[in-house]
């Protein structure tokens, strides 16, 4: 093989693909293969009318999903994922899961190998299902994708979570084979095509859990807010942390959807702050509305 033909393939080969973890709230239906058995177990819900902004906004290329995150437990079976093709071309994302850890600040990593096969970290893959595996979206068109859980027989009582992973399958037409590469003023040319995706936890509660949440060693640091989210008991934790001046509701900052997940006990959080504050202001870790909006813990900090 050439020289230029052999480094452009190892270029190439090193191309990473780039996705994107969030979250927020969860919806649910019933998934259509499911047997009468399971019908009559899980409770019936309606399909929630998606509203644009329960999608993630600045997602992966020009895929929009919603919700951006699932729970399911109890009577709550299955769920239906919307997706939306906001570009001007057709897409192409193959569906699967992922097996994603989240360290004190909130980063994401994705496992791979014996790594992901640590049952302390509760992956909730085996236990469900989904359909379809692969999804084409036309310009503006949108598609669901159902997810329904089948816990196993003996499953130990806990929080299961998997990420949901939608990634772009690229167009063959925007990029160069390796094979044409040239070389042209003594550099090679080649076109490389990013993969873009974005994934979603999905979690599975099983059996009574509970979990509590603390706000604690909160500190301005410039224009930011630096507190440290404290989880414990057996399940996640998950809602919104809102700054306001104390004995009124003026907000001066605000961070939507931030999460503990069951195998943490810490997050750290910086928070950035949208208005001027004076005196004293209250810091609330809150359930979103959807989740009941309780006051999970709150603290306060003079200025």
């Amino acid at each position: 093989m050439p020289l230029s033909r052999y480094i452009a393939f190892l270029l190439v080969g090193a191309l990473v693909g780039v996705w994107l973890l969030t979250a927020a709230p969860a919806a649910a239906d019933a998934e259509q293969s499911q047997t009468s058995e399971d019908k009559d177990k899980a409770e019936p819900v309606k399909a929630a009318a998606i509203d644009p902004s329960d999608f993630n906004v600045g997602g992966a290329g020009d895929l929009l999903i919603a919700p951006t995150r699932v729970v399911l437990e109890g009577r709550t079976r299955a769920a239906e994922i919307t997706l939306h093709n906001k570009g001007a071309k057709e897409a192409t994302y193959r569906v699967s899961f992922a097996h994603v850890t989240m360290d004190d600040n909130g980063r994401y990593t994705e496992l791979k190998d014996q790594a992901a096969q640590n049952k302390a970290l509760r992956f909730a893959d085996e236990l469900l299902r989904y359909s379809p595996h692969q999804v084409t979206l036309k310009p503006g068109e949108s598609q669901v994708v159902k997810v329904m859980v089948r816990p196993s027989e003996g499953l130990a009582e806990g929080e299961y979570c998997s990420h949901l992973l939608f990634r772009a399958v690229p167009d063959a037409s925007a990029g160069e084979d390796v094979e044409a590469t040239k070389v042209q003023d003594g550099k090679i040319t080649i076109h490389l095509v990013p993969i873009y995706g974005v994934s979603i936890p999905v979690i599975v509660r099983h059996g009574t859990l509970s979990a509590q949440a603390r706000v604690s060693n909160v500190r301005l640091s410039g224009r930011n807010l630096l507190l440290t989210l404290t989880r414990s008991g057996t399940a996640s934790v998950y809602g919104d942390v809102i700054a306001t001046e104390a004995g009124s509701d003026t907000v001066v900052g605000q961070l939507r959807g931030v999460a503990v997940l069951a195998t943490n006990d810490r997050r750290n959080v910086s928070m950035p702050l949208t208005a001027q504050a004076h005196g004293t202001l209250t810091v609330e870790y809150r359930q979103r509305v959807e989740d009941g909006g309780k006051v999970l813990d709150k603290t306060s900090i003079a200025l």
